[in-house]
């Protein structure tokens, strides 16, 4: 496993073997804030973990090892010279936000006959039943998910400033945690009849200020609709039908309530 990196050199190679042994993974924040340029990953690497190139603010070439299975949360955050990644078709599973502040970033491209598929500027599952993330470049408008999504990742739109509306599929059930964290164009949030959860803080620092809550929502994070401060905005209005769990939500934590029909 790589650890860390103290070299010198800004254009790093990680070898398939080290000192006689496989090189198989690299260790979460492991390249985090260093000043290399391009990175070249070998192919026995199968797991890269959390944060590992994390705000490597000079980093604009990466080359992924043809054995990576699973990239973990945040991996390229803040990678703001990044501006083209090429994803192999060995990746099983992608963690949320692997490219949030990735402001350079102009392209993502998939290996034929990966698990995974760009549609409209978001990164789904092959079968299109998971939601992973928008991609920083997107431009998102009134975006409607596709009918087949039954789950969507957390974080899956944070920091998504183009994305002015949302209409989710009907076979969604949970909305995870921070899905809209600082989408700031996005003013109305319609929930439908199959969610039965939401997490916590799903729309913090964004410009959501009027959320359509149907009662099939059963459970409602306790930190919903908090914001950085920590307290609710005193802004948002909840819409709700009287007896629903939102209407009891918003009433023990102080959210105006808007009845519905």
């Amino acid at each position: 496993m790589i650890t860390g990196y103290k070299g010198e050199s800004k254009d790093v190679k990680i070898p398939s073997k080290l000192r006689g042994k496989n090189v198989t993974q690299i260790d979460g924040s492991a390249f985090e804030d260093s000043d290399i340029t391009s990175i070249e990953i070998g192919d026995k690497i199968t797991y890269i973990g959390m944060s590992a190139f994390r705000g490597c603010k000079s980093l604009k070439t990466v080359k992924l090892g043809k054995s990576i299975l699973n990239i973990d949360e945040g991996c390229f955050n803040d990678c703001t010279s990044l501006e083209a990644i090429t994803l192999p078709k060995s990746l099983e599973k992608l963690g949320g936000s692997i490219f949030a502040g990735c402001t350079a970033l102009k392209n993502v491209d998939l290996e034929d006959g990966g698990n995974f598929v760009i549609k409209d500027g978001v990164l789904l599952s092959a079968d299109m039943k998971t939601l992973y993330f928008a991609l920083p470049y997107a431009k998102l408008g009134n975006y409607t998910c596709p009918s087949e999504v039954e789950t969507i990742n957390p974080l899956a739109f944070f920091n998504c400033p183009t994305l002015t509306g949302f209409t989710f599929s009907d076979k969604v059930k949970s909305i995870p945690q921070g899905m809209f964290v600082l989408c700031t164009g996005l003013k109305e949030l319609y929930i439908p009849d199959s969610v039965t959860q939401i997490g916590s803080v799903i729309i913090t620092k964004s410009g959501v200020k009027t959320v359509t809550i149907p009662s099939s929502v059963k459970v409602i994070d306790k930190n919903a609709f908090i914001q950085s401060d920590g307290t609710n905005d005193k802004d948002l209005v909840i819409r709700a039908k009287a007896g629903s769990k939102a209407e009891t939500f918003a009433k023990e934590n102080s959210i105006k309530i808007e009845y519905t029909k």
